[in-house]
């Protein structure tokens, strides 16, 4: 079923369980690969008054194409958010705290392999799985906490445990976790960040918290004097990013008194913050806020800009305005030089884009205004986007499956 449109029903989803970008390599736990014909699957909702629906397109390539429809697609209740698994797709439910994994054929047929439970952890809906090794994988639960699980066996481990340094509340605001996450050197590092319940008050620190894949323990948290840390990436070195996400950009337009949004790394080999990194987008983009850094290849980063010129700003503008705006465009961010400038071939667009390295090249999907509709790109090496399809809702996930 294709629901209706409606802002109303988008904010918390964007803000606090799938605002990010993410990639996919077949040669990573928990990619895709093997397979006699490629598979690769594009992920989509439709948020609406019927309520919020996942969508999972199968498609034999990623080149320039006609659009994809929904009505071909699997479809799922809620946010039910989709993973790569050794050939497989491992899918939440959206209504229980389940995960199915499902083979697919030569023919793009679906295939139930069995579904796993973790209703002795919790009664929520999952927001996905951290994929660790082939036969190790974390799901998150009650916010900092996860549970360790097998998904070549399906079978399930014991919660790692919440940290304490991590509260689950800060001078009235709650702790959420960021949609990011980044395996290194078995280590998994996942982030942190407080809010209000309308996300529209930020704190100006976020936190990551370093979980040591051998003994299944959390061994370090960093603090990170950012808002919002909700994106993150990793480039061939091992270097790691952290930044806002687009939910924090209104706060930071709007409110006097919200910190203003900057991105952080954590240097290889290393579990502390590099302080001689942090940087505000407006201090690289002519005063503009900034959000979604994520690191493309050669030393270039992708960064989503507010044009805030193009709107109608005044003291009583709503959030929405900014929120909903299709105001937003795609700068590049040569690290080395720390300059940016806007992306060729792109028009403005909605705020959330994600971006996906899949076999070696580099995808963007960015909204409209609205999410009704997703425009997905190639950036090439010359740093220019082509197009290659339009899909129907937001398009939040692409990956190989196989």
């Amino acid at each position: 079923m294709l629901a209706r449109i409606t802002a109303s029903s988008l904010p918390l989803l964007l803000t606090a369980s799938l605002a990010g970008c993410g990639d996919d390599d077949p040669d990573r736990p928990g990619g895709g690969g093997g397979g006699a014909a490629p598979r690769y699957a594009v992920q989509s909702m439709i948020f609406g008054d019927q309520g919020t629906w996942s969508y999972v397109s199968l498609l034999p390539s990623l080149e320039t194409q006609a659009e994809v429809k929904l009505t071909a697609a699997r479809e799922f209740p809620g946010y039910a958010p989709a993973d790569a698994w050794g050939g497989a797709i491992i899918v939440g439910s959206g209504e229980a705290p389940t995960l199915t994994r499902y083979a697919v054929d030569d023919a793009g047929t679906w295939v139930d392999e069995g579904t796993v439970s973790f209703a002795n952890f919790t009664t929520m809906p999952l927001d996905g799985s951290v994929y660790v090794t082939p036969i190790k994988a974390y799901v998150p639960i009650d916010t900092t906490n996860h549970v360790v699980w097998d998904p070549e066996t399906v079978t399930i481990g014991a919660a790692i445990g919440a940290p304490a340094q991590i509260p689950l509340t800060r001078d009235g605001l709650t702790a959420w976790r960021g949609y990011g996450h980044e395996v290194r050197d078995g280590k998994v590092f996942q982030p942190y960040y407080f809010a209000d319940a309308s996300f529209q008050a930020y704190s100006g620190t976020s936190q990551v918290a370093v979980i040591d894949a051998t003994t299944d323990t959390v061994s370090a948290v960093i603090d990170v004097p950012c808002p919002h840390l909700h994106i993150t990436s990793q480039d061939d070195d091992g270097n790691i990013y952290l930044s806002n996400g687009q939910g924090s950009i209104a706060a930071a337009v709007l409110g006097a008194d919200q910190p203003k949004n900057c991105f952080a790394r954590i240097k290889a080999g290393e579990t502390t913050l590099d302080p001689s990194f942090t940087t505000r987008f407006r201090d690289l983009t002519d005063g503009r806020e900034g959000s979604n850094l994520f690191y493309v290849g050669d030393g270039v980063a992708l960064i989503n800009v507010y044009h805030a010129e193009r709107d109608d700003l005044g003291p009583d503008t709503p959030y929405e305005t900014v929120d909903y705006s299709s105001s937003y465009h795609l700068w590049t961010l040569d690290l080395a030089t720390m300059q940016a400038r806007p992306v060729d071939g792109l028009d403005y667009g909605g705020g959330q884009f994600v971006a996906f390295r899949i076999d070696g090249r580099m995808f963007v999907a960015i909204p409209a205004a609205d999410y009704s509709r997703t425009a997905v790109y190639e950036v090439l090496a010359s740093g220019a986007a082509e197009k290659r399809f339009d899909t129907e809702g937001w398009t939040f996930k692409i990956f190989r499956v196989r």
